[in-house]
């Protein structure tokens, strides 16, 4: 009586063994594709998590440099405004004869109008900042219309 692995439909070379083992080497080649994909993709989030990180450090250095620029005007503008009101209120006093308070007026609005400009310029570098990542969204939209259209083939 022949034993049931030595029929020739079942032996190692050929037959049903050899369409199972093609099966399941298919099934793996099919899961490690995806598992290949779904890697791929997870790698690809973090880059664009990083991109994004990226651009919105670009845009934190931007108001950084804007912040600096307001504190700096501010602190010259303090100083030369102290000293500007000094020499022009005693100026003015002495040249045209004003009293002091007229004196200090004057100065004071000269001063104020000059703090005010330098205010709107760093509100004005400030309104554009801009910190959304345009690109890594981009990018992010692509990748996934790209995965998507893998995964429908």
């Amino acid at each position: 009586m022949a034993d049931a692995y030595s029929r020739p439909d079942r032996q190692e070379n050929g037959g049903a063994f050899a369409r199972e083992r093609a099966s399941e080497a298919g099934n793996e080649s099919i899961a490690a594709l995806l598992g290949g994909v779904v890697a791929d993709a997870q790698q690809l989030v973090r880059r664009e998590v990083d991109l994004a990180k990226q651009e919105v450090m670009i845009e934190v250095d931007k108001v950084k440099q804007g912040a600096i620029s307001l504190g700096i005007g501010g602190g010259v503008l303090a100083l030369g405004g102290i000293m500007l009101l000094l020499m022009l209120v005693y100026g003015l006093n002495e040249w045209f004869g004003l009293p002091m308070w007229a004196s200090f007026l004057i100065v004071g609005g000269v001063l104020a109008i000059v703090g005010a400009v330098l205010l709107f310029i760093g509100i004005g570098r400030l309104k554009k900042v801009d910190p959304v990542p345009h690109e890594a969204i981009e990018e992010v939209r692509k990748d996934v219309d790209t995965v998507s259209s893998a995964v429908k083939r």
